[in-house]
């Protein structure tokens, strides 16, 4: 790359360089933004086919494993006190909550898409990572730390491997691993749904047994995030900066995109959400800058680029190669400089950037 690119001047001034990361966040931002719109477009937009239908179909199966799980504890309990029709009504096997979110606009709530988003799209390219795994690439990262770990870390692998393997085995009928308000919000949304199934005739014993259906159902929700085993995992195998690099590189060989993200959110002291979106930016080079910040060598930046251009068939690879070698100019503690607004809390951040778009 010549010195007179754009992007290496930009590399090249600090002052820049931060007001380039700070655009990358908002252009980020906006462009999800766009993408939660689009999923509940019927033409092509913005989100590729693949990935508009992937979070389709985990938004819907999230919502219909709910209902079921909702509407039978609450028509069990219903036919126990005598109103057999109203369990009835509930024990049918229509769906209706997913259709009645989705025409009632509850699904274009923006936090909940894009968590969906998010995680459609790590599904996605942890499967089309792993079709780049050569048959002689040998057993991936957790299955030697399972297999040669200390004791804590063949614990963490283990219960990593577990919750990455349900997620992957469960691809095209799993439902999302919510957080708590989230997951509830969802829950109570479905209830209310599921009320108008039953009509007002059944009267408050019906949303008594509602209502304590869907607060059984979410104190139950005990499931880790993925991200949360990878994050133990990460602080059990407690890596020095020069491992860390190289078992950044070996979860992208290993097609566990999950474990770099927390990898990375460990090394930047950023959270899991802010490092996934530095992932999941296939628009900008924020993440080339990322690995930069962290010590990543030019040829680990390269292979890490590769493989997730590949995976990716929105992100530029020739955004990288243009950039490649002032990023190696770059001293690590000048890319993380640029980026040290990521470890503001998410929800301020958010609300810098809703005060900063242009009102109607």
């Amino acid at each position: 790359m010549s010195a007179t690119s754009p992007r290496a001047s930009v590399l090249g001034d600090p002052a820049r360089l931060r007001s380039h990361a700070a655009d990358a966040e908002r252009f980020a931002a906006d462009r999800l933004a766009v993408a939660i719109e689009d999923v509940f477009l019927s033409q092509p937009g913005r989100l590729d086919d693949r990935a508009r239908a992937a979070t389709l179909r985990l938004a819907e199966t999230t919502v219909g494993a709910i209902e079921r799980q909702v509407a039978g504890n609450a028509a069990r309990a219903l036919a126990a006190t005598g109103r057999h029709e109203a369990a009835a009504a509930l024990q049918s096997n229509e769906a209706i909550a997913w259709p009645r979110l989705r025409d009632a606009g509850l699904m274009h709530d923006a936090e909940l898409i894009a968590e969906l988003i998010a995680q459609a799209r790590i599904d996605l390219l942890d499967e089309s990572l792993a079709m780049l795994r050569v048959h002689e690439s040998g057993p991936t990262l957790a299955t030697t730390l399972v297999e040669r770990g200390t004791a804590a870390q063949r614990a963490a692998a283990m219960a990593y491997l577990i919750a990455d393997g349900t997620r992957r085995l469960a691809l095209d009928g799993r439902q999302a691993a919510l957080p708590m308000s989230l997951h509830a919000r969802v829950v109570w949304w479905v209830a209310a749904a599921l009320r108008e199934r039953v009509g007002s005739a059944a009267g408050m014993e019906a949303d008594v047994a509602l209502c304590e259906a869907a607060q059984h159902h979410i104190a139950l929700h005990d499931e880790a995030p993925v991200e949360d085993t990878a994050a133990a995992l990460v602080h059990a195998l407690d890596p020095t900066p020069d491992e860390r690099v190289v078992l950044m590189v070996q979860a992208l060989d290993s097609a566990r995109l999950t474990l770099f993200a927390m990898l990375l959110a460990a090394a930047l002291g950023i959270d899991a959400a802010a490092a996934r979106a530095l992932v999941l930016d296939s628009s900008s080079d924020r993440l080339w800058l990322a690995l930069r910040a962290v010590g990543m060598p030019r040829d680990s930046i390269a292979h890490a680029g590769f493989l997730l251009s590949e995976a990716d068939r929105e992100r530029d690879l020739t955004m990288l190669i243009e950039t490649l070698d002032a990023l190696a100019a770059l001293e690590p503690a000048a890319a993380a400089h640029a980026l040290e607004a990521l470890r503001l809390p998410h929800d301020f951040r958010a609300a810098m950037r809703a005060l900063a778009r242009p009102t109607a």
